[in-house]
């Protein structure tokens, strides 16, 4: 009697319905990890989407801003002592494509929103003869711009900088002549407007227009630079923005999308009365 009582002691365990609920328990506790460490994923994914959109918007309208502002620059006296610009309409700039002096020209999406082109020129000066690449314009038999000898006929009196967008990239060209370089990436839309001023009305801005509506570029006294830019991560459902143009939209691909907008000065008005 003793002996079989034992036995069933040492036989006793947990019942089917006890198995049971023990794995469902188990398994709510696994599911619930899950869904916070994909949440927690989800959270830090948006969050370098963010830091690295802010960093891209940062560095695109700092280089945008050096070359917008140097726009237009021609040395307050271009022939004593230093001969760094002739401002005699005759002379050449010694820039391939670019025969005559200029602050800003721009061009406008085809086909409605899209992406615009900015190119800038402005002359050497004393402090910067480089463009948004770093490099001195190249003149035709020479390397570049030099300083040592600025009343030098074949020095280059023009460096120009062109920003456009090819495949979500923003780029520029230099003078220099070379392949565009990539500026920053996710570019969705990078729109341009000119502040433009009457031909009496000095620094006054009268209204902001496109490229396509300004009917003279000496008249233009700021520009305004529009980027909408967006993250590589999918972790952004149903995410909403607005756009260049003022409109809300939602991210219907789950990508996180921010729009940074700049406003530039040109501090050398060609066409200011």
């Amino acid at each position: 009697m003793r002996r079989g009582h034992a036995f069933r002691l040492r036989q006793a365990g947990f019942t089917l319905v006890e198995l049971l609920v023990a794995m469902i328990v188990g398994m709510l506790v696994v599911l619930a990890s899950i869904t916070s460490m994909l949440g927690t994923r989800s959270v830090a994914m948006v969050g370098d989407d963010v830091n690295a959109l802010h960093q891209s918007s940062a560095f695109a309208f700092r280089l945008l801003g050096q070359q917008i502002r140097q726009a237009g620059y021609i040395p307050i006296d271009p022939t004593e002592p230093l001969f760094y610009f002739d401002a005699n309409a005759n002379r050449a700039t010694n820039l391939a494509g670019e025969r005559a002096f200029f602050a800003v020209k721009g061009g406008e999406a085809a086909g409605g929103p899209g992406n615009d082109s900015l190119k800038i020129g402005y002359a050497p000066n004393p402090n910067y003869f480089a463009d948004c690449l770093g490099q001195a314009g190249r003149g035709a038999g020479r390397q570049g711009y030099v300083p040592t000898t600025p009343s030098d006929p074949g020095n280059v009196r023009l460096i120009t900088s062109e920003f456009d967008v090819v495949r979500g990239t923003l780029r520029c060209k230099g003078s220099g002549g070379d392949t565009p370089k990539p500026i920053v990436d996710g570019v969705e839309r990078f729109d341009v407007m000119y502040g433009v001023g009457t031909p009496t009305g000095g620094d006054h801005v009268a209204r902001y227009v496109t490229a396509n509506d300004v009917a003279n570029f000496d008249l233009v006294r700021t520009v305004r630079v529009c980027l909408q830019l967006a993250g590589s991560s999918r972790s952004n459902p149903h995410g909403r923005y607005t756009d260049c143009d003022g409109a809300e939209r939602a991210s219907v691909d789950g990508k996180l999308r921010r729009v940074y907008a700049a406003v530039f000065a040109l501090r050398n008005n060609l066409g200011a009365p």
